[in-house]
C-alpha cells in the first residue's frame, strides 16, 4: 500500500520539496549533478575511452558521496576499452521500452560490468560507484539513493511497480511512478529534480532515527550510500538475542501471519509449527525478539499482534538486508563484533569472539549470549566464517563497521554497578530446549539407562572409535536400532544431550549434491541463490564452535550415492586432511578464491541397512573413510531385564527370546539369506507399554508378528511360501 496518492506526491514535490532544492548546499549539488550528467551524455567515443574521462566516470560524486565504508577504487578499469565499450554502447538504448524492460536492461548491464570489475580490477563491489555511473547514463531511470534498502523504501511508498531484478532494476519503476504523478521532464534540470526527490522522499519520511535512539550521520543532506543507522543508548539496547535455527525464515512467518492481526496464542501456535524444537515457554522468547528485540511487530488496543513498519519492509524486501540496521542499533554487543573482527580480520574464531562479548556485560555468566550475537550477524550477512575458521568481515559488515560513530567501543559500554545497567534485565539469554531448560550431560551410563542392551564397555569402545576416526558407520540387520544408538552415540561424544550440536538427515536415491553440500535454489523474488546444504551448515557451526564437539548423523548411508553426494567433501572428510591445507574448491563456489574445509570437530555417524537387496555395494573410497560397527540382534539379559521392567510378563518374554533366536538361527543359515537378514529386537522394544496385565502384552505381541515379522518373512522366502507360513505359525503358536 503506498504512503502517498499522486495528488499528495505531487503537493510535496512542489511544496516541501520545492523550498529544500533551493537551499544553498542543494543548489550546489543540483548544479554538479546536471554538469555530470550532460558531460556523460553528450561525450564521445574519442573522449570516453580517454583514462581522465573514465575516471570521472567511476569516481565522480557528483550524484552520491562514498562514505568510507565502501571506497572501493578500481584504477585499472581506467584503461579497460572493452568496458568503456559496453559502458558506451549501453547508453541511451532504453528509449521507448516499457518499464519492466527498462529495469531488466540496467540490471543486466550493472551484473555483467560488476563480474568484469570483479574478474579484472577489483576484489570487492563497487555498488556506490556503479550505480553512480548509472544514474549518470540514464538520469530518465535512475534516482540518486545508491543503495538497496531505501529504494526499496521510497518504491513501496510510492505505490511504484515491484520488477523482477535486483535493487538496480527497481530505479526506473520508481522514476516512472514520478513521471505520472509530476509530469514528464522536459528538461534535464527536471530530470536531475526528480532523481534527486527520491532521496528527499527517504531522508524526510523515513531517514529519521528510533524514538529515543541518534543517528551517526544527521549531517548528510546530500545522498550517500553510508547505512542508515540509528543507535539506542548503551542502557536502553537490548541485551543478547536468542538464536534457534532457521530463526530468519521464523520470523517471516509471523509477520506474514500477522499481517491481519493475530492473538498470541495463535501466533504461538504459528512459532510452534514452524520451529518444531522449541516449547510454549521458549516461543515466548521467539515472540520477545520480534517485537522489544528487533521491533517487528507491536500490540494493538485489542491485544492483538500487527506488523510494524518494519516488519512490512521484512516481507517486501530483503530481510538480511532489513535487520542489519536494528540489530546494531538495538542489540548490545553486535557493533562492537563488527570493530573487533575489522581491527582483526581472519585472526578470531566465533568462540573467541563470544568470550570478548562475555567481558564487555557484568551480568552474562557464560558466553552464550555473545554466541547469539555471532550467529545473528553471519546470518544477515556481516560476517562470515573464512575458510581458515576464523571471522571476517562481509562487503555489507565493513560498511556497517565504518557507518558507526567515532568513539563507538568507549561510549557504548558498561561497567559493573552502573545503576543504568541495573535497571534492565537480560533478556533471552537462556533460550529453553525442547525438553528442558538445561542441557542434560550424557555419558556411557545414560545410554545404557535408555535402553541400549549392548554393554557399557562395547559403547564405551564405539565412542572411543568415533573419537578417533570421526567418521563411524552402525551396520546391521533390520531392527537393531541403529539409528537409536546413533544418535545417542553422538550426545555422548558432545557430553549433553543438545539436538542443536546434533542433526540428523537420511539419504535416498534422489538426493543430490546440490541437496547435501551446495547447489542453486529458487529464492521466490530474485530468482536462483546459492545456498547451503545440511552439510556444510554442520561445517559452519564447528567452525563456530572449535572447541564443541557437532555430529551429523546420517541415516541410511547407503541408499542414495554417497559418492555423488558427498563430492569433493569425500575427500576432505578424511581424518588426515581435515585442516585449512587441505581445503578445495567446491563445485558450485561462491568466490573464485573460495575454499572449503572440514574441521576436526565434525563428527559423522551414518546408519546401514545391510539387508536391503535394491542397494548397492559400498563404494570402497567410503570404506576407507569409515570405521564399521556391527550391530546384532540383542534377545539378552538386558534386553529382558528392560521389557520386563516395562511390565511385560516374564513367559512371554521368554517366548519371545526362543521364538525370535531360533528365528534368526534358520535365517542366518539359508544360503540365499544369511546373518545380514535376521531380525532385530526393536519390533519386541516398545516405545509404550501397551497396555497393563498379561492380555494387553500378548495382543501386542501377536500384532506385532502379524502386522511387521510376518510380512518381512514373507518377503524374505517370496519363493518358498510353505516356509515363510511355517516360521510364522511358530512365531504365534501360544
Amino acid at each position: 500500500m503506498a504512503d502517498w496518492d499522486r495528488a499528495e506526491l505531487r503537493r510535496l514535490y512542489e511544496g516541501d520539496f520545492a523550498a529544500y532544492r533551493e537551499e544553498d548546499w542543494a543548489k550546489a549539488w543540483r548544479k554538479k549533478y546536471m554538469e555530470h550528467v550532460r558531460s556523460v551524455q553528450e561525450a564521445s567515443w574519442e573522449e570516453w575511452r580517454t583514462r581522465s574521462f573514465q575516471e570521472r566516470l567511476w569516481d565522480s560524486d557528483a550524484v552520491a558521496k562514498i562514505g568510507s565504508g565502501n571506497s572501493v577504487t578500481v584504477h585499472s578499469a581506467y584503461s579497460d576499452e572493452e568496458l568503456a565499450k559496453i559502458l558506451f554502447e549501453a547508453r541511451g538504448t532504453l528509449e521507448g521500452m516499457r518499464v519492466e524492460e527498462r529495469g531488466a536492461r540496467i540490471q543486466a548491464l550493472y551484473d555483467q560490468v560488476m563480474e568484469i570489475v570483479l574478474r579484472k580490477h577489483s576484489t570487492r563491489r563497487p555498488r556506490a560507484r556503479l550505480t553512480r555511473l548509472l544514474a549518470a547514463m540514464f538520469p530518465d531511470d535512475m534516482t540518486s539513493i545508491a543503495d538497496t534498502h531505501r529504494i526499496w523504501r521510497v518504491q513501496r511508498s510510492i505505490g511504484a511497480q515491484r520488477v523482477v531484478g535486483d535493487f538496480i532494476a527497481q530505479h526506473p519503476p520508481v522514476r516512472a511512478a514520478f513521471r505520472e504523478s509530476l509530469g514528464r521532464p522536459d528538461s534535464l534540470e527536471v530530470k536531475v529534480d526528480q532523481a534527486i526527490f527520491a532521496w528527499f522522499l527517504w531522508q524526510k519520511f523515513f531517514g529519521k532515527p528510533e524514538e529515543g535512539a541518534i543517528s551517526p550521520h544527521t549531517s548528510e543532506r546530500e545522498s550517500s550510500d553510508i547505512p542508515a543507522l540509528s543507535i539506542l543508548p548503551a542502557n536502553a539496547q537490548r541485551r543478547s538475542l536468542t538464536y534457534v535455527k532457521g530463526n530468519l525464515e521464523l520470523l517471516l512467518a509471523m509477520v506474514r501471519e500477522s499481517e491481519h492481526g493475530i492473538a498470541r496464542e495463535d501466533l504461538v501456535t504459528v512459532i510452534l509449527s514452524e520451529a518444531t524444537q522449541l516449547n510454549a515457554a521458549s516461543a515466548g522468547n521467539i515472540l520477545s525478539q520480534a517485537m522489544g528485540g528487533l521491533g517487528l511487530l507491536r500490540v494493538d488496543s485489542g491485544d492483538i499482534y500487527r506488523p510494524t513498519e518494519r516488519g512490512l519492509e521484512l516481507l517486501a524486501e530483503d530481510p538480511a538486508s532489513v535487520l542489519r540496521g536494528p540489530l546494531i542499533g538495538r542489540v548490545f554487543g553486535m557493533g562492537h563484533l563488527l570493530l573487533m573482527v575489522q581491527r582483526e580480520p581472519r585472526t578470531i574464531t566465533p568462540s573467541e569472539a563470544a568470550r570478548r562479548l562475555q567481558s564487555l556485560v557484568p551480568t552474562w555468566k557464560s558466553t552464550q549470549p555473545g554466541s547469539y550475537i555471532s550467529k545473528w550477524a553471519r546470518v544477515v550477512g556481516l560476517i562470515e566464517v573464512h575458510s581458515s575458521g576464523k571471522l571476517v568481515l562481509t562487503e555489507d559488515g565493513e560498511d556497517y563497521a565504518a557507518a558507526l560513530p567515532d568513539g563507538f567501543e568507549r561510549d557504548w559500554s558498561f561497567h559493573a554497578g552502573e545503576e543504568s545497567f541495573s535497571d534492565i534485565a537480560d533478556s533471552d539469554e537462556d533460550i529453553l530446549r525442547p525438553d528442558a531448560s538445561v542441557v542434560q550431560s550424557y555419558d556411557v551410563a545414560a545410554i545404557v539407562a535408555d535402553g541400549c542392551f549392548l554393554s557399557a564397555e562395547e559403547i564405551a569402545a564405539s565412542i572411543d572409535l568415533l573419537r578417533r576416526k570421526r567418521n563411524l558407520i552402525l551396520q546391521g540387520p533390520p531392527g537393531t536400532g541403529k539409528t537409536w544408538l546413533a544418535k545417542r552415540l553422538g550426545y555422548a561424544l558432545i557430553g549433553a544431550r543438545d539436538p542443536q550440536k546434533l542433526t540428523a538427515i537420511q539419504f535416498q536415491p534422489t538426493l543430490s549434491y546440490e541437496d547435501f553440500v551446495r547447489g542453486w535454489r529458487p529464492d521466490g523474488t530474485r530468482g536462483l541463490q546459492l545456498v547451503d546444504g545440511v552439510f556444510l551448515e554442520a561445517v559452519e557451526m564447528a567452525m563456530s564452535e572449535p572447541d564443541t564437539p557437532i555430529v551429523l548423523v546420517i541415516e541410511e548411508i547407503n541408499r542414495g550415492n554417497p559418492a555423488q553426494i558427498f563430492g569433493e567433501m569425500l575427500t576432505l572428510i578424511e581424518d588426515g586432511k581435515r585442516n585449512e591445507a587441505e581445503a578445495l574448491r567446491l563445485a558450485y563456489p561462491r568466490t573464485i578464491n573460495e575454499r572449503k574445509y572440514v574441521p576436526p570437530n565434525l563428527y559423522i555417524i551414518g546408519t546401514m541397512n545391510v539387508a536391503d537387496r535394491s542397494l548397492a555395494l559400498v563404494d570402497l573410497a567410503l570404506r576407507r573413510r569409515f570405521s564399521f560397527v556391527s550391530l546384532a540382534p540383542q534377545y539378552n539379559d538386558a534386553w529382558r531385564s528392560w521389557i520386563i521392567a516395562q511390565g511385560a510378563p516374564q513367559q512371554l518374554v521368554s517366548r519371545i527370546a526362543e521364538r525370535m533366536t531360533a528365528l534368526n538361527s534358520v535365517i542366518a543359515s539359508d544360503r540365499t539369506l544369511g546373518r545380514q537378514f535376521e531380525v532385530g529386537h526393536s519390533f519386541f522394544t516398545p516405545a509404550h507399554p501397551p497396555g497393563e496385565g498379561a492380555g494387553a502384552w500378548e495382543a501386542w505381541y501377536q500384532e506385532t508378528v502379524a502386522t511387521e515379522i510376518a510380512p518381512l518373512i514373507s518377503e524374505y522366502w517370496f519363493d518358498d511360501e510353505g516356509k515363510a507360513k511355517t516360521q510364522t505359525a511358530r512365531l504365534i503358536a501360544i
